[in-house]
């Protein structure tokens, strides 16, 4: 008996430390991603789930948090990477050492939903509330762009409240605690379901980028083979996103609680603003630099390069082309 419990004991520490040799044999990624459900959170949960990364040698923990909490959690050394580009391009912007190394999407996927009684922009005026992201991060910039174009002046018009995270801005809506919300496209079906009206898709009108990855300049310069492993996993996850319809709708129905027909729709939403191959082009970097300088009030001449660093996933997406 003693002998089969003594046994027992050694072949538990035996598979016990051949555990810890197998985890320890993969780098660890802390990886910021936004609270709620998005299409680009869910890129990485997928990539995640495929074993893009683990194939990679990288064992990826995705933690949610709110963007400008993430961003400096980045910038603190919690994180290796975000998801969040429009505070950390704001970030590197004010002189912060940062590079986005990704780029998801060309085009925002958020929609200006408003109360039952309010049906077109122009009934917003008078000091209605609208709920939008952390001041300074994607949608809060986009909006302010967005407003003016449909005669509202986000100064003076409109009262801009900052609603942190995503899933708080429907739930603010919904209460009346506001009078308009920015939402995504899980929280669209629910405003849609709710009778909520829908006054503006902002990639009608917009080009804007607001997620893909970014990491610190410290990390790129010490932790180059870390970032390249991490890049190839995200493109592969990235692009079977893009060419699997019906597995990636398939996964999409029971994280999100629709029918296949709201997940289909949903993902044709996706494939509508997504970047071709994770990068974008010059002419892009230079709008969206110039967009956020007048949103921060930046004067000095900002340099693509400065803020984008989209080299290694083009010479990823090359090894994968010749790799067919």
């Amino acid at each position: 008996m003693m002998t089969s419990r003594i046994f027992l004991l050694l072949l538990m520490a035996t598979l016990s430390l051949g555990y810890a040799r197998e985890s320890s044999a993969f780098d660890e990624v802390n990886l910021h991603i936004s609270a709620g459900i998005s299409g680009n959170a869910l890129l990485y949960k997928f990539t995640l789930e495929k074993g893009f990364y683990r194939e990679e040698g990288l064992d990826v923990r995705p933690i949610q948090a709110g963007m400008l909490p993430g961003i400096q959690g980045l910038v603190g050394g919690s994180f290796h990477f975000s998801q969040i580009l429009g505070q950390g391009a704001g970030a590197i912007l004010r002189g912060v050492p940062l590079k986005i190394v990704m780029v998801f999407d060309t085009r925002p996927l958020n929609w200006l939903f408003a109360r039952k009684e309010i049906k077109t922009v122009q009934e917003l005026k008078g000091g209605k509330q609208i709920a939008v992201s952390s001041f300074g991060a994607a949608l809060d910039q986009m909006t302010r762009d967005l407003l003016p174009k449909r005669g509202i002046d986000p100064q003076k018009d409109v009262v801009l409240r900052a609603v942190e995270p995503t899933p708080n801005r429907l739930a603010a809506l919904m209460s009346g605690a506001v009078d308009a919300a920015v939402v995504n496209q899980m929280d669209r079906i629910i405003a849609k379901k709710n009778g909520f009206n829908e006054l503006l898709f902002y990639g009608d009108d917009l080009e804007f980028v607001t997620a893909g990855a970014v990491t610190t300049e410290r990390t790129l310069a010490q932790r180059p083979d870390l970032v390249h492993k991490f890049l190839r996993g995200t493109l592969r996850g990235f692009h079977w996103l893009k060419n699997n319809d019906k597995e990636v709708v398939a996964r999409m129905v029971p994280i999100m609680k629709v029918s296949e027909a709201e997940a289909t729709d949903v993902y044709r939403a996706w494939l509508r603003v997504m970047s071709a191959d994770g990068t974008i082009p010059r002419s892009l970097q230079e709008k969206m630099i110039a967009f956020q300088r007048k949103s921060l009030k930046v004067e000095r001449d900002v340099a693509p390069e400065s803020v984008y660093d989209l080299s290694i996933v083009r010479s990823l997406n090359e090894e994968m082309r010749k790799s067919k």
